[in-house]
């Protein structure tokens, strides 16, 4: 990753993911617990912590894309 890189600050509430607005930069995402390497990872997270604020590199949020939905509720088929 590039020094210089900056960071989104991603909200997950009730396992639905949505940028703040807000970036900051690498050095003070770099020892956080909620910084995630990739979407992937902020998935993982996310279901591990649950709610909270998590930082993403601003180059991995997919374009075109207000929020991700990280959990989905599986539905029994009977």
């Amino acid at each position: 990753m590039a020094r210089d890189q900056t960071f989104d600050e991603i909200r997950v509430y009730e396992g639905i993911a949505e940028r703040t607005g807000a970036t900051v930069d690498r050095e003070t995402v770099r020892r956080s617990q909620t910084f995630c390497r990739s979407v992937s990872d902020l998935t993982r997270k996310a279901r591990r912590m649950g709610d909270g604020t998590f930082y993403l590199a601003s180059s991995l949020w997919p374009e075109n894309t207000t929020e991700i939905v990280l959990h989905q509720t599986w539905i029994p088929i009977s």
